[in-house]
């Protein structure tokens, strides 16, 4: 922590509160991860010990369908969770809001962020909305318990609500594919935005944000470390029926020369150049026998895999309405020519409601971002 006053709210707000119970992972046999519900049943001082690490905690499995109330791992999909504290101190230092100002945060998950900014920067300047009714009125409990009552809302956190606005700045605790215009509109001139903006192939954008006098809002990404959950919005396509009938083309694909080092795939800077390039793409790897294949899948029926196999040279197929693997390796060609850009030297631009991506400085845009509303998952 680098500056005293989010010091003392970390040491004034009890994460136990917001905590009252959690999932531990762990990989079964399969592989496939499984999550154990843990509470202070479980035993007081485990349960302690683990709330006060500096973990993520899984706080809802599919929407709260999936309880694993018998204390049996089960299986599930993570839809909300408590991040991990080291990530939720250091945005609002990177966000920066001096006191005085009202602030919106984009997600109330379990409560414990809003608490540190009632802490900060008193109730009556907190705005806080929750897309889950269940979760928001879990949140209003634990906050009224400590004493705190800042304006909650339930509903959509893409939307913001005007009745606080205009907004110092607008925090958002959970990862939209690009940032809603309102967010804009709702926040003052010299305001800060602080999102972190998820794609289909994995690759974070944590940006900041300042909203200028001509009604736009621009800033650099700072790093593609901090992410959260996926807003609600972004659905992912069935990735089963897309590989299986990419699996059944294969076979009549002919090879593509492959130009570029495989290794160069594992970036996840690569990666972030690509998802703008190719909006929608998602990435599945998959082994055959001796045969690795990085296979890239786009919902219109366009595919492509890179494979390779031990004393083989990697070989790459495509098809479909797009050249997958021709446009990833130009993708890859005009990153290594830019010199390997890590996300730092990206920036963005919002003006209503386009997002558009540049590189070092704004007069040089490499794509725009998904439009879309950003609800709240977390």
């Amino acid at each position: 922590m680098r500056s005293p006053h989010w010091r003392a709210a970390v040491e004034t707000v009890p994460r136990e509160a917001f905590l009252p119970s959690f999932f531990t992972d762990a990989p079964g046999r399969d592989g496939i991860t499984r999550y154990t519900r843990v509470s202070r049943n479980s035993g007081e001082g485990e349960w302690l010990r683990l709330v006060y690490q500096n973990r993520t905690w899984v706080t809802q499995l599919d929407h709260g369908t999936t309880t694993g109330d018998g204390g049996e791992p089960v299986l599930g999909v993570p839809t909300s969770s408590s991040t991990l504290p080291s990530v939720v101190v250091g945005m609002y230092e990177d966000f920066d809001v001096p006191q005085g100002k009202r602030i919106y945060e984009a997600g109330s998950g379990t409560g414990y962020s809003t608490a540190l900014a009632c802490v900060r920067y008193g109730d009556a300047f907190v705005t806080s909305t929750e897309h889950d009714p269940r979760l928001s009125a879990l949140v209003s409990e634990r906050l009224a318990s400590l004493g705190h009552h800042p304006n909650l809302l339930t509903g959509d956190a893409a939307q913001v609500s005007p009745s606080g606005a205009p907004y110092g700045g607008v925090i958002a605790t959970y990862s939209p594919s690009s940032v809603p215009a309102e967010w804009v509109e709702q926040t003052e001139t010299g305001g800060v935005i602080l999102v972190s903006l998820g794609g289909s192939l994995d690759a974070y954008g944590y940006v900041r944000l300042v909203k200028t006098g001509n009604g736009t809002a621009e800033g650099r990404f700072l790093n593609g470390d901090v992410s959260f959950m996926l807003s609600r919005e972004l659905t992912r396509p069935d990735i089963g029926p897309m590989m299986r009938s990419a699996l059944a083309r294969r076979g009549a694909a002919h090879p593509v020369d492959v130009g570029v080092d495989p290794g160069v795939l594992e970036s996840t800077a690569l990666m972030w150049a690509a998802q703008i390039a190719l909006p929608g793409t998602v990435r599945v790897g998959l082994t055959t026998g001796e045969t690795s294949g990085r296979w890239f899948l786009h919902p219109d029926g366009s595919w492509a895999v890179l494979e390779m196999s031990p004393g083989k040279s990697p070989r790459a197929y495509e098809a479909g309405p797009k050249r997958m693997w021709t446009a990833l390796e130009e993708t890859a060609a005009r990153w290594l020519a830019d010199g390997h850009p890590g996300i730092e030297r990206y920036g963005l631009t919002v003006t209503g409601g386009e997002n558009t991506v540049w590189l070092d400085t704004p007069d040089r845009p490499v794509g725009a971002l998904p439009a879309g509303p950003g609800q709240s998952s977390r």
